[in-house]
């Protein structure tokens, strides 16, 4: 066989390896979010579901009646569904986001499943509930999250929760709740669940099911990798919000993630095509 060939058919071999990484390694977990509330919110983008409750109704969904003093507003919760095994072993996490004109964007980090870290607490709280693999995640300040806006130029207010899990099978939102300052529903929607006590880590015997797994003191222990994707996606949980009323730019965490997989993927890729380059240098020095 003529050395050009030889050259061709190992770069050839290293490319294919090296694109055949970066969509594997890159892919999201969607938020399913269920269809009464898509009718009064937004989802831009897979991993981000938010509802506004000011803002331009020419965008979309405005709920404009929902709170009538924006100013009230102190907290949030979602209640989510997972698939519970899922949950356990793989962990899951994000951040409940409230976003205004004003304060731009503000998140609060979660963490549920294998996640969860008594050592690191999160300032969202993730409560178990009474129905295996449904959780509720919740923030709650002690004070007011949104500012009054004047008459003329009101802005834009939303609630949004978003997901950094890349893995898990599917994260289904099926309640909201906007809270006051004493901790209680000053607006809700879906189908939400009675909190019960803070979810734990999982003993990883009982991976399955998280309904007593915190009967147990053990902890589950983590893969370093998966404890460095975490810390990757949490430091990345920034984005940017347009000054424009009503309108929102959003650079999710899970979105900056996937592009440090990618690029991890091309360069394990370059590195492939190095390796074959290498090694075509030798057949012809022996060829020689």
């Amino acid at each position: 066989m003529k050395i050009s060939k030889i050259l061709a058919g190992m770069s050839a071999a290293a490319i294919v390896a090296s694109m055949a990484m970066i969509p594997a390694s890159a892919a999201g977990t969607k938020l399913n979010v269920s269809d009464d509330l898509l009718a009064i919110g937004r989802q831009s983008q897979d991993d981000l579901f938010a509802i506004f409750f000011r803002g331009d109704e020419s965008e979309g969904n405005v709920v404009k009646d929902g709170i009538s003093d924006i100013t009230a507003v102190y907290g949030a919760s979602f209640t989510i569904k997972v698939d519970n095994n899922d949950w356990n072993t793989i962990g899951g996490g994000g951040s409940i986001n409230f976003n205004d004109t004003k304060n731009g964007w503000n998140a609060k980090d979660w963490a549920g499943g294998s996640w969860v870290e008594d050592d690191k607490p999160k300032d969202t709280l993730c409560y178990t509930t009474d129905e295996e693999g449904t959780y509720v995640l919740e923030y709650k300040s002690e004070t007011p999250l949104f500012d009054a806006a004047d008459d003329e130029e009101k802005g834009y207010a939303a609630v949004g929760i978003n997901n950094w899990a890349a893995d898990l099978k599917g994260i289904d939102v099926v309640g909201v709740k906007v809270l006051g300052a004493d901790g209680n529903a000053i607006y809700e929607a879906g189908s939400n669940k009675d909190k019960k006590e803070v979810q734990k880590k999982p003993v990883a015997e009982e991976s399955s099911s998280g309904t007593d797994s915190t009967a147990s003191g053990t902890e589950s222990k983590k893969d370093d990798s998966k404890k460095d994707d975490k810390s990757s996606a949490a430091a990345t949980s920034t984005a940017a919000t347009s000054s424009k009323p009503g309108t929102t730019t959003t650079a999710t965490s899970s979105a900056a993630a996937s592009d440090n997989v990618a690029a991890t993927g091309a360069t394990a890729g370059l590195a492939l095509a190095g390796v074959a380059l290498a090694g075509a240098a030798i057949v012809i020095s022996k060829r020689k």
